[in-house]
């Protein structure tokens, strides 16, 4: 493997990702504005979406017991050192593993479908897609582990190439299926049908460059490194869950089931329009971990504060910009990402993006500490997020009364807490500080980005002799504001010499 320079590694990664990242979002936005439109008869519908969304999540997070996260970091360790079977038989293993604790999932949502329909919707009329779902969760867990292992391969553009298969099968057959009248029947046929595709690529290309079968590692030194983020990754899972849970069950006991679902189908659809810029710090993530393995094995910790620095510049340069602009066409956005149904998302997403945008600050913390094997840490922060955050929404809801808007407002002080605590653990291993040119420079270029999509709005004010409502835009107009907006920020960036 050709040796390069860390922040080319990380570089050449990010960029495969980056890409990946940009065509999925983008193929995610339209299957997306199909179906919120395709349910919007039946808001309630979308809440079941969500539902159905975390039951499937539900495997990849307690099903493979966070050995892909084992498997990056040794893979990409052993092939450091050279030692190739090391690294074949932590993939034999957690293939092992993972297909015991699919066949475990299937069974345990299989056989008592009728009875999950009932207790979850109320109706055992969604018993056949919990079925289908099943078989899906088999797919989700290989899909996970066959991703780890280009990861710890260090094959970023497999890994791309993986995800794409994923979403382009997804997408494809969700929206002809849609298109066809199948409903939520077709959000989880298409969930099977692209996870299947992309996980047998994945074993594929896992096959060709290292190989599935031989001895499987010992099971004691992957468990150890695992059984901590395990833990975390539960709750972390729970963390991005909390308030869309806690909103639902108290909804449901103040207005009944179907009007529950219903609120939490919008407070969906903020959180789903907001994932789209933070993707591209995701992609980040994935290209960060593997390669922070192999520099921590080849040139000690001291490697580890240059690719926090360089991982910061990019999340930032890049996340910035795509965050702001979010908010400031938060309404045209949702009107175009789900249609005048869902209006009231609108406030809790801009909300949402503002926590996002104080996440963005802390992408590589995470990554940098199980690198360094500080595992119980990535734990103990995790439980504090999911303890507050549990909290905040519960008091935001009972105690203040302000709905999804107030679980919203929590996400805000959660990232806030969990970002100042996480930089405290950090810094108690490795000197890192904020690149603190490129956090102004963003900055800078993001408040010029609005000024001149403000500009622009005021602009179609006084052309336009119709009513004018600050920021409400026809869709058509939607693309002119954000390539003005995106002109604007390279503009910005290349005056403050940045880029």
């Amino acid at each position: 493997m050709t040796y390069l320079r860390p922040k080319a590694r990380v570089a050449r990664g990010a960029t495969y990702l980056f890409v990946q990242g940009f065509v999925q979002a983008f193929l995610g936005v339209i299957y997306f504005i199909v179906l919120a439109r395709a349910l919007s008869d039946h808001p309630e519908e979308m809440g079941i979406f969500a539902l159905l969304s975390f039951v499937l999540s539900l495997p990849q997070i307690f099903g493979t017991f966070a050995l892909p996260s084992a498997a990056i970091k040794y893979i990409s360790q052993y092939i450091a050192e050279n030692n190739l079977d090391k690294a074949k038989s932590v993939v034999a293993r957690t293939l092992q593993i993972g297909l015991l604790s699919s066949a475990v999932a299937f069974v345990l949502l299989f056989i008592p479908a009728e009875w999950l329909s009932k207790q979850m919707f109320n109706t055992a009329d969604y018993a056949l897609v919990l079925q289908v779902l099943a078989l899906t969760c088999v797919f989700s867990i290989l899909y996970v582990s066959a991703s780890s292992f280009l990861q710890g391969l260090q094959r970023m553009r497999d890994v791309a190439v993986i995800g794409l298969t994923f979403a382009v099968v997804q997408d494809s057959v969700g929206i002809f299926l849609l298109y066809m009248g199948w409903r939520l029947h077709a959000v989880v046929y298409s969930w099977l049908a692209g996870l299947s595709v992309a996980s047998v690529v994945g074993l594929i290309i896992t096959a060709r460059h290292l190989g599935v079968f031989g001895k499987p590692h010992q099971v004691k030194p992957l468990f150890q490194f695992s059984l901590p983020l395990y833990v975390s990754g539960g709750i972390s899972y729970f963390i991005g869950w909390v308030d869309q849970l806690i909103l639902v069950s108290y909804m449901s006991l103040l207005y009944g089931a179907a009007e529950a679902q219903g609120i939490l189908g919008i407070y969906y659809v903020a959180i789903r329009a907001s994932m789209v810029p933070t993707s591209f710090s995701t992609s980040l993530v994935t290209a960060l971990f593997p390669q922070l393995s192999e520099l921590y094995t080849r040139r000690g910790s001291g490697s580890l504060k240059n690719a926090f620095s360089v991982s910061l510049r990019y999340s930032v340069l890049i996340g910035f910009p795509l965050i702001v602009g979010l908010i400031t066409l938060a309404r045209p956005v949702i009107i175009l990402f789900a249609g005048w149904h869902y209006i009231e998302a609108v406030e809790p997403l801009i909300i949402i993006s503002i926590a996002a945008l104080v996440s963005t600050l802390g992408v590589a913390i995470g990554p940098i500490l199980m690198t360094l094997e500080r595992t119980t840490i990535v734990s103990i922060l995790s439980i504090v997020s999911v303890v507050i955050s549990a909290l905040l929404s519960y008091f935001a809801l009972a105690y203040l009364g302000l709905g999804m808007i107030g679980t919203a407002w929590a996400r805000i002080i959660v990232s806030i807490i969990v970002l100042a605590l996480s930089l405290y653990a950090l810094k108690r291993y490795i000197p890192v500080s904020f690149d603190k040119e490129a956090l102004w420079k963003s900055s800078a270029a993001s408040v010029f980005m609005v000024l001149a999509i403000v500009a622009l709005d005021l602009m179609r004010k006084f052309m336009s002799s119709g009513s004018y409502e600050f920021l409400v835009i026809r869709l058509h107009l939607l693309p002119v504001y954000v390539i003005v907006g995106a002109s604007a920020y390279f503009l910005a960036l290349a005056a403050l010499r940045a880029i």
